[in-house]
């Protein structure tokens, strides 16, 4: 309700000894008079300062009962959020994590150039077989990883160890890049500051072994493993 001055203005009609009391249909800070009359001609409806009140307070508690059902909502999502991050995190001993932990274990400080080699190396120590490509882009257009068990996910999902993107190879980068994705950096021959080690935008694709967590991962779904 706004405020108004609360005034009342009063009409006195020549043929008829009624009164009618028009009040503005909002009320003051402090309320006026004791009564606030809103009146037709059918009949006045009077509300106290009391009834008033009563009515603010109703709404305000309604309005907190609110804000604790969405502070509720916005804590329960932040949880299940986190419980997701963790749910895609494949097991130390699984085939991805060996390859991330590897990468990371013997990273350099700096590029040598040689990132197709270091990640071919780290993917072959955790047991992938494959035969290893003179160029890092290599790894996705021969379908190198996909014969290794990899798919090929979209960019925009969350990284999960173990994953590894592959950059398209360019004039500039004629081999293109490749690195694997450690829980906490992007690594290839060296640990890198971000996803993409060039500072121009460039064309990737992202891999992901299904085999251990898959795409539904996200919702805290693992899928089961045969033994090989």
């Amino acid at each position: 309700m706004a405020q108004t001055s609360g005034a009342a203005e009063v009409y006195y009609q020549p043929n008829n000894a009624s009164i009618n009391t028009v009040t503005n249909r909002t009320i003051t800070a402090n309320y006026g008079s004791s009564k606030n009359i809103y009146s037709t001609n059918s009949g006045a409806h009077v509300f106290s300062n009391d009834e008033i009140s009563q009515a603010i307070d109703n709404l305000s508690a309604h309005a907190k009962q609110k804000e604790y059902e969405l502070a509720s909502l916005t804590s329960k999502l932040s949880y299940e959020k986190r419980q997701q991050a963790r749910a895609s995190v494949p097991s130390s001993s699984s085939a991805p994590a060996l390859a991330a932990s590897r990468a990371s274990s013997v990273a350099l400080s700096s590029s040598s150039g040689w990132c197709a080699r270091y990640v071919r190396k780290a993917l072959q120590y955790a047991g992938y077989d494959f035969t290893p490509n003179p160029s890092a882009y290599q790894y996705a257009t021969r379908g190198t990883l996909a014969n290794a068990g990899f798919s090929k996910i979209s960019n925009d999902s969350a990284p999960q160890v173990g994953d590894v993107v592959v950059f398209d190879r360019t004039s500039k980068h004629p081999h293109g890049h490749i690195q694997i994705f450690d829980g906490s950096h992007w690594i290839s021959d060296f640990r890198q500051n971000g996803l993409s080690p060039y500072s121009g935008v460039y064309n990737y694709t992202t891999w992901r072994d299904t085999r251990y967590v898959d795409d539904a991962s996200d919702r805290g779904i693992y899928l089961a493993m045969a033994d090989k």
